[in-house]
């Protein structure tokens, strides 16, 4: 028999094998042993955590004619055809290489024959995010109301590229990634299965580099075991995955955190030659730091650090440790826009091993410097004022020299709080900030219609499903309020807010693009303040008066008339129609 890969071999047959995603298993479960089984399911999470797995072991048990309390028999013969993938009634479709509209109008027409050897039809749809906007819209009527015998289940990798119309209809499970010690136990078991010795190290480093993926633990396990040498090793490890040794990490960690520039540029670079990539080399220095400051800081214990590198780095101040998993992180991010990666990771071996800056002393030394400039200069002022005061006392006895510098002062102290008025610069760049502000406004108003706004509005909630926690709160305090084909106006319930938004690219350019994803064309936001956005409106309304009338009637406008502005139009009306009947010269209009 031609070799099977492990993943395949040891893909799990029942929800009780399926590691890491208990809360999920146990679920369907329960729906298929109380008979709550929905029509359709949507698993959505990262590669190689098991939602294909689970479409199959879900669509099996459904079918099989012998469950055990919620799990699959394996021994009836629906279950062995499922297992084989001979099944007629589970039907699994690559929605990569089936995404047209004639796949999905093929599966709307079949849905209607009843299943040929098993209670329920399963349609299990992989990476149902491939499918185009035709397919899903052809989709959308079969999936909400399936006969009763279909059951859909859709898997996806990026969730932010199905509708929400898509999603509304099914129920969603979120798989998460899997944990580092439940990918080792597993690797155990199989490599105990298979009567294979390993070292429990190497294992460590493929549930690292696997980053929570169960198919991406099993295939480097696979490579691994093409060595042929009978047995798992952490040195075989280190070349195929290209990570660094520990040993050698501890070693790198230790010269950045005494400033051995010198000594981390070449340990570093030795460790690129030999396969590592900087990629790796960084994520381990993360890695290893947490656990130091974990152990130093909070007494936790860890088996991944010598007993040397602790008693060498216990001294070392809680700032640095921060400061270094911050540049990491921010090398990492800036390896995601270079092609040079020894360039990333050298600027920042240099950047965290670099003594504080000469600049910074001179600068120390300066501000010094000025002081005692400054103690000087007040020093000789101060006995100026006495040498001067003696000299009114001799000259004018019948005034106080109080009273004399009282006076001659006050114009002096005015005058100085006067100069500190700040100047009216600022205050005519936000003029023309909001001059420009405006005119962006009016170029959506001019072009905005109903139809657009509510479009965006229907995706609101789509949209705060995938933003962070922070990035949440601030769609709490933007609300759309017109909108044209490519563009929306959004007011700020905040001042302060609209400045710090506005000024954040990023999270700009993060809203837009997210926004642009789920309409399915491009979008560009334009930001007003609350206040700003009635004034504005209100002038808009005034000038395009006639127009915004002439298309509410066309049913396309989207910004109402004020109910001033009504009752003006009406009267109006009125009046023109007097004129009509009892003619110009004989009305006589009074308000």
């Amino acid at each position: 028999m031609a070799y099977q890969a492990l993943y395949r071999k040891w893909r799990p047959r029942t929800f009780a094998s399926v590691v890491g995603q208990e809360a999920i298993t146990d679920t369907l479960k329960n729906a298929i042993i109380r008979k709550t089984v929905s029509h359709a399911f949507l698993f959505a999470g990262p590669r190689g955590t098991g939602k294909t797995s689970c479409a199959k072991i879900f669509a099996k048990a459904l079918n099989c004619t012998n469950l055990q309390d919620g799990e699959p028999c394996n021994e009836c013969e629906n279950c062995k055809s499922a297992d084989l993938g001979s099944m007629p009634d589970i039907i699994e479709i690559d929605a990569a290489s089936n995404n047209g509209v004639d796949e999905i109008r093929e599966i709307r027409d079949k849905v209607k024959y009843a299943p040929t050897q098993g209670k329920y039809k399963v349609y299990i749809i992989d990476e149902v995010h491939m499918l185009s906007i035709g397919a899903f819209n052809a989709l959308l009527k079969t999936l909400e109301e399936p006969p009763e015998h279909v059951v859909f289940i859709l898997a996806t990798t990026e969730l932010q590229k199905v509708p929400a119309t898509i999603i509304s209809r099914t129920q969603r499970y979120n798989f998460k990634r899997i944990t580092q010690a439940d990918l080792i136990k597993r690797m155990e078991y199989i490599l105990d299965q298979e009567q294979i010795p390993y070292e429990e190290k190497a294992l460590e480093v493929i549930a690292q580099v696997a980053d929570g993926g169960m198919r991406d633990s099993l295939s480097i396990l696979d490579q691994l075991l093409s060595f042929e040498k009978g047995k798992v090793e952490y040195q075989d490890a280190l070349d195929i995955t290209g990570f660094a040794a520990r040993e050698q990490t501890e070693q790198l960690l230790l010269d950045l955190l005494t400033k051995k520039t010198q000594a981390a540029l070449e340990l570093s670079r030795n460790l690129l030659k030999a396969g590592a990539t900087a990629k790796n080399i960084l994520s381990e220095l993360i890695d290893l730091t947490t656990q130091t400051v974990l152990v130093l800081k909070a007494g936790q214990k860890s088996k991944f650090l010598t007993a040397d590198f602790t008693v060498q780095v216990k001294d070392v101040d809680e700032k640095s440790f921060f400061q270094l998993i911050t540049a990491a992180n921010e090398a990492l991010n800036d390896l995601r826009y270079t092609n040079q990666e020894q360039i990333a990771l050298d600027v920042f071996i240099v950047k965290t091993s670099q003594e504080p800056s000469t600049a910074a002393v001179t600068n120390s030394e300066t501000a010094n410097g000025n002081v005692s400039q400054l103690e000087i200069k007040i020093k000789n002022l101060t006995e100026q004022l006495a040498n001067l005061s003696q000299k009114v006392n001799n000259l004018r006895p019948g005034i106080s020299s109080q009273q004399v510098f009282q006076i001659d002062d006050a114009p002096k102290v005015k005058k100085a709080k006067q100069s500190e008025k700040p100047a009216p610069k600022p205050v005519k760049k936000k003029r023309v900030n909001n001059e420009l502000n405006k005119k962006a406004v009016y170029a959506v108003l001019e072009k905005a219609t109903r139809k657009d706004l509510e479009a965006i509005r229907d995706v609101w909630p789509d949209l705060q499903s995938v933003l962070g926690v922070s990035q949440r709160a601030l769609l709490d305090v933007l609300e759309p309020v017109a909108a044209s084909s490519d563009k929306v106006v959004m007011k700020c319930k905040y001042a302060l807010w609209f400045e710090k938004t506005s000024s954040d690219t990023d999270l700009m350019q993060l809203l837009t693009s997210n926004l642009s994803k789920f309409l399915k064309h491009d979008l560009e936001i334009v930001l007003v303040p609350d206040n700003d956005w009635l004034s504005v409106r209100k002038e808009f309304l005034s000038k395009h008066k006639d127009e915004i009338l002439r298309r509410q009637k066309e049913n396309k406008a989207e910004i109402e008339l004020d109910d001033s502005d009504k009752e003006d139009e009406a009267a109006k009306k009125v009046v023109d129609k007097a004129k009509e009947f009892f003619g110009e010269d004989i009305i006589n209009i009074k308000d």
